[in-house]
């Protein structure tokens, strides 16, 4: 096997499509790719995916045709193409009300490639009861395309287009971190996962262990789940659509089909159910898997709750030391009680716990925290400050505030770019005190409808017409 020196163009090759490798898995390495090689391998992996996926996903066309862009040159050039947060969710509501999977189906083709965009239309769904089973009629389908939601709160589902592939490259990541690999022969580790919630759904941070289990695991065995069971979308749309109807006023107006009304009962009854399974659950934590290195991957508020619960058991240090305790960071408009950490800390007993900056949205990478407390940019996933005004691209220099926008490089069959409703500071040059070259993300995480009192709209930097026809023709469903 030769060792010469990568050229550019395969370092570019490798971020894009086996970005674990581009380090030769290794962690330390990952950590310390140089600012101007990082830089440098962005942009040529922006303009070749632009250049792949330019005429190829429809609502891209339609957004790069009426803004005039043909190619990328610079990082900014790419700011009037990035969909906002609520693209996902833009399909008509009355859609999920009437079953209408087909047409559901006809939106989602415009926002993946051509190949992806066949399978979804030759999929027959008109069977579909509901979300659940729609669901797991395009995982039959389309195999190269997971689909997942997010939770909703807002009353509507987003529903994101990834395929498998996306999240095989970020489990590796993940696998290199969790592992903390030195190279492609670092030793599996006897890992088990410990996830303190259901066994499936289509929630995206529950649908992401499908990736997980064979990229971290010795076997399936090795994941313990605290509800062995499904994660019903249909009764999370409900929860989503009941309380944004009483908020609304208009609660005496929502119809409940009798299926929707038998799931739901199905769940209460789990709901009941559910102290049984939590002790179970905990005396097989605390007997069969005590002092074991395990990986808990979940939010801040289910890591609470675990915690919170285990230490009520009196059951303190649980785990190894070594065990990797991972959450994606930032409370988001949530007032996290004093001691959350420390308490998940006691419980498990592990050494550290490790915290990111992550969104649903974007498969390709999080960006993790480091001992100074500064969330660092992952190398597969370019940062942009937009003004919140304007949404035109701030200065890439000094310390900024602004909008959160990303663009995905691990995208494949989707377009990557992506607004956030996130306000966030970089600091694009000071280096960190942790040594770590990339630049980062200093202070709080807010959301603007936080700031704003509810309200997120959204200005974006392309011509508020030619966004307002891009999403047109996205909801445009008939034919």
């Amino acid at each position: 096997m030769s060792n010469a020196p990568l050229s550019p163009e395969q370092k570019t090759q490798l971020l894009l499509n086996n970005p674990a490798a581009l380090v030769n898995y290794s962690q330390h390495a990952w950590n310390q790719l140089p600012r101007a090689e990082i830089d440098a391998l962005q942009l040529n992996g922006l303009k070749q995916r632009f250049a792949e996926l330019r005429q190829r996903i429809p609502v891209l066309k339609k957004l790069a045709d009426a803004q005039g862009v043909e190619h990328i040159e610079q990082l900014d050039d790419v700011v009037p193409l990035l969909f906002e947060h609520t693209v996902y969710k833009s399909y008509p509501p009355s859609l999920l009300e009437k079953r209408s999977f087909g047409q559901i189906n006809k939106w989602l083709g415009k926002l993946v490639t051509p190949e992806i965009a066949e399978a979804i239309a030759a999929v027959n769904v008109s069977d579909c009861q509901g979300l659940d089973d729609w669901f797991e009629t395009m995982d039959e389908g389309v195999p190269a395309l997971r689909i997942s939601h997010t939770s909703g709160t807002s009353g509507t589902l987003s529903f994101l287009p990834q395929g498998v592939h996306e999240w095989e490259k970020f489990a590796q990541l993940r696998k290199m971190m969790v592992w903390d690999m030195d190279g492609p022969d670092t030793p599996q580790p006897n890992l088990h996962t410990i996830y303190p919630y259901y066994r499936r759904g289509y929630l995206s941070h529950v649908r992401v262990h499908a990736a997980m289990i064979p990229a971290l695991l010795p076997d399936e065995s090795h994941f313990h789940a605290a509800y062995p069971t499904t994660l019903s979308t249909d009764v999370l749309h409900l929860g989503a659509k009941l309380r944004a109807a009483q908020s609304n006023g208009t609660l005496d107006r929502l119809v409940i089909s009798p299926q929707l009304l038998e799931k739901k009962k199905a769940f209460d009854r789990l709901q009941a159910e559910m102290p049984q399974h939590l002790a179970a659950f905990f005396d097989h934590m605390s007997t069969s898997l005590k002092g074991q290195r395990v990986y808990i991957g979940a939010t801040w508020n289910l890591l609470h709750s675990m915690a919170k619960a285990g230490l009520e058991r009196g059951l303190e240090g649980v785990f190894h030391p070594d065990s990797f305790v991972h959450t994606a960071g930032g409370g988001k408009g949530v007032v996290q009680p004093q001691g959350w950490r420390e308490d998940v800390l006691r419980f498990t007993g592990a050494k550290t716990l490790n915290e990111s900056y992550a969104m649903s949205e974007i498969v390709g990478g999080a960006h993790a925290v480091c001992e100074a407390g500064h969330f660092h940019f992952a190398p597969t996933v370019i940062p942009f400050l937009l003004d919140p005004q304007t949404s035109q691209p701030l200065p890439r220099t000094g310390r900024v505030t602004g909008r959160a926008a990303f663009f995905d490089l691990g995208a494949e069959i989707r377009w990557g770019g992506f607004i956030t409703g996130d306000e966030i500071t970089v600091e694009w040059d000071a280096p960190c005190t942790c040594g770590r070259p990339s630049c980062y993300v200093v202070g709080p995480i807010q959301r603007y409808s936080e700031l704003n009192g509810g309200d997120d709209k959204i200005t974006c930097a392309a011509t508020e017409d030619s966004h307002r026809q891009a999403m047109d023709f996205l909801n445009t469903l008939e034919g």
